[in-house]
């Protein structure tokens, strides 16, 4: 074995070391073909690291979907149908896709019949949102409130708290489709408080925005949630 075999075996031993198995791969391949002896250091070098960056997003990307729990994995804003009856307009929609409302912290409503496609666009935008290198989950209000529950049940509703306020894309489907409690009024409450003008909502519901004040009570904190809901809106459909 020659000395610069050597030290190839020496180097891609560091890296695998490191973990950085994608780029002893790639510079294992350059060495074996023709072409390396062309390249320049430098070349050598970007190819490697742009190898290791790529695969690294790629399963970031990867990894932040699996953790959003989307109810529609595949969606993608490219699928989207604009008709006529569900009032969705592709200007708005695009609007969206430059992830504006995410980094200004601001909200998205839809609102709609059933089957209208509200869970439908809403996971497409946060698909859309991970693979431009933002945060999202998906939960049905329920679920939410549910997990809320549990946690506090447990002790652990500020660790809970904490994970909600991280991500920068929170998705509540099903919004007030039914009356609420007063101990979930409070704890949804204490949700939109954390993340107003800190992180965006999408929230989709099959009630208009009027009707939603009596399914939380009709009280002070009803007027608090709405306040934090409804008065930082970037888009909103009916």
């Amino acid at each position: 074995m020659s000395n610069n075999q050597l030290r190839l075996q020496t180097i891609l031993s560091q890296l695998r070391e490191m973990r950085l198995t994608t780029m002893a791969d790639e510079l294992h391949s350059l060495y074996l073909s023709e072409q390396d002896h062309a390249m320049t250091p430098l070349d050598c070098l970007e190819i490697i690291v742009n190898e290791e960056y790529q695969i690294r997003q790629d399963n970031r990307i990867e990894r932040y979907k699996k953790q959003a729990n989307l109810s529609h994995k595949e969606a993608q804003i490219s699928e989207i149908r604009y008709t006529a009856s569900r009032g969705l307009r592709k200007e708005s929609v695009e609007q969206l896709s430059t992830n504006n409302y995410i980094q200004h912290h601001r909200n998205v409503i839809v609102q709609g019949a059933t089957g209208t496609g509200k869970s439908y666009l809403a996971n497409a935008l946060v698909n859309h949102a991970i693979e431009s290198g933002f945060t999202g989950k998906y939960y049905r209000m329920t679920e939410l409130l549910n997990d809320i529950d549990l946690a506090e049940f447990h002790g652990n509703l500020d660790k809970l708290l904490k994970k909600l306020m991280k991500v920068d894309v929170l998705v509540i489907d099903d919004f007030l489709l039914t009356s609420t409690k007063e101990q979930e009024q409070k704890h949804l409450m204490e949700v939109f408080e954390l993340r107003s003008r800190e992180k965006s909502l999408i929230l989709c519901s099959q009630m208009s925005s009027t009707e939603w004040h009596k399914k939380l009570g009709g009280g002070a904190i009803a007027d608090a949630i709405l306040d934090r809901a409804c008065s930082n809106v970037t888009v909103k459909w009916f």
